[in-house]
């Protein structure tokens, strides 16, 4: 049995001398299942990664087995706790999942003997067989973290941290990994942290929640807050109006395997539209099409012309990794580059672009360079300078991964007040469903390589919506 505990933790960005954990004290029961929730920027990932001897603390002590974590030799610490990380393709050195694997394993010196049967037992626990020699970087965001959970399990550390692993995966996958998670840690007697802003689903899972408050410390968690939501399914609002995007017989095709059958859609104007599906259904795929990044088999046309150019003035893409979307090193210099080419100008002035940083809790960040941020403020920096661009029709993969609710609220609101006052329009892929409900004006899903109104869901077999 490994143990972790933390005496009298603060720890302070040494740039630009932003505080983030204060006096932290926690004595983490072994064996236990424990959830880590908070504002986005507190400090959770931060915390993660003191806990897992990334970082040195900079005042106080975090100890396993009583030693200081991060002065335990690196091959000895690994056997005994292990991070998954936010973003997943951090995680990944090699090309397919099977050598990732096999090279984490190797690496903790795991017998060869041991090394085959313990890979394909996690594959097929998480269902991830189908995925095992394909390119890590051909996955979907939500396979990815799949591939990175399987490799921290296959580990068998006695003690499991999980950085918002479930930010890209579909719900009704998340609800079988967190099944499976409470399974493991019964039977195997693992202790596991969790950082999830999503508290759906854990009312039966977890032994104890915690929470890091806006100002870095550490509390007991309110037990009310997990709840266990019923899906929820967004039906076109009747004052929908066609917009400039259509397509015509878009079939969507990658590594010879059929996405999306052809189909017909027009992006309505001044709206905010929701793409949802399962990982691996073709939803970031189809995005990219749509914005011209990769090629496509039918036709796209703008206001019925077929090509009209630079697309790119057009049509926006925000990426599922906001890191990949960045040009400048502060969120300060985003948000001025997309100031001085905005289509928007008039609407996006600087004293409307100052609210917004201020509403979305940037105020302090400005400064902070863009690869420091948290991954929710991150994501908050990367939509805001989007929208600034003010270009007609934006494409967003998972705007709102790492985003705790009321940050969610807030960004919505933008965005919706946005849209019907410039009528331009939003399409954007989104695993995170509640609160949503005020703002989403109609959605679409890929189910069994069709394009669908969620209306018609019950006209497929064995189809759920999520």
């Amino acid at each position: 049995m490994t143990t972790l505990t933390i005496n009298n933790l603060s720890h302070t960005y040494a740039s630009p001398g932003v505080s983030v954990l204060k006096n932290i004290s926690w004595k983490v029961q072994p064996n236990s299942f424990n959830l880590l929730s908070g504002p986005s920027g507190a400090g959770k990932s931060t915390l993660m990664r003191l806990m897992a001897g990334l970082e040195k603390p900079q005042t106080g002590t975090i100890l396993i087995n009583q030693y200081p974590v991060h002065t335990v030799v690196p091959f000895d610490r690994a056997q005994r706790i292990a991070l998954l990380f936010q973003n997943p393709t951090r995680q990944f050195t090699m090309q397919t999942a099977q050598e990732e694997l096999t090279f984490a394993l190797e690496n903790i010196k795991t017998p060869q003997s041991q090394i085959q049967p313990r890979i394909q037992t996690v594959l097929a626990e998480l269902n991830l067989i189908n995925l095992a020699d394909r390119p890590l970087l051909q996955l979907s965001g939500g396979e990815q973290q799949k591939i990175a959970l399987a490799i921290i399990l296959a580990m068998d550390t006695d003690i499991i941290l999980l950085d918002e692993p479930f930010a890209n995966v579909d719900p009704s996958s998340r609800l079988a990994l967190l099944k499976l998670l409470k399974q493991i840690q019964v039977q195997h007697a693992k202790t596991i942290i969790i950082t999830d802003h999503d508290l759906n689903n854990y009312q039966s899972i977890i032994d104890h929640h915690y929470q890091i408050t806006a100002t870095g410390e550490l509390k007991l968690g309110d037990q009310q807050q997990l709840s266990q939501n019923p899906p929820v399914i967004f039906l076109d609002h009747s004052d929908l109006t066609m917009g400039p995007l259509s397509w015509h017989n878009l079939k969507l095709i990658q590594q010879d395997q059929l996405l999306l059958k052809s189909n017909n859609f027009n992006i309505p104007a001044a709206s905010i539209g929701l793409l949802s599906g399962a990982n691996g259904s073709g939803k970031s795929t189809l995005l990219k099409t749509l914005s011209r990044q990769i090629p496509l088999s039918g036709q796209l046309t703008w206001k019925t012309q077929k090509t009209p150019k630079p697309w790119s003035k057009l049509v926006g893409y925000g990426f599922q990794t906001a890191s990949h979307q960045f040009i400048e090193l502060t969120p300060r210099a985003e948000f001025a580059v997309s100031s001085k080419v905005s289509q928007q100008s008039d609407y996006w002035t600087p004293q409307l672009i100052a609210e917004s940083v201020s509403r979305l809790e940037l105020g302090h960040t400005l400064e902070q360079s863009v690869y420091q941020l948290s991954g929710g403020q991150q994501k908050k920096v990367q939509t805001l300078a989007l929208l600034i661009l003010g270009l007609p029709v934006l494409l967003l993969d998972e705007p709102l991964a790492g985003l705790d609710l009321k940050s969610i609220h807030v960004l919505m609101e933008i965005m919706s007040t946005y849209v019907k006052a410039t009528q331009t329009s939003i399409f954007m892929i989104s695993h995170q469903r509640h609160g949503l409900e005020p703002f989403i004006d109609y959605e679409r899903m890929i189910v069994d390589q069709n394009f669908i109104n969620p209306s018609h869901v019950e006209e497929h077999r064995n189809v759920t919506p999520f």
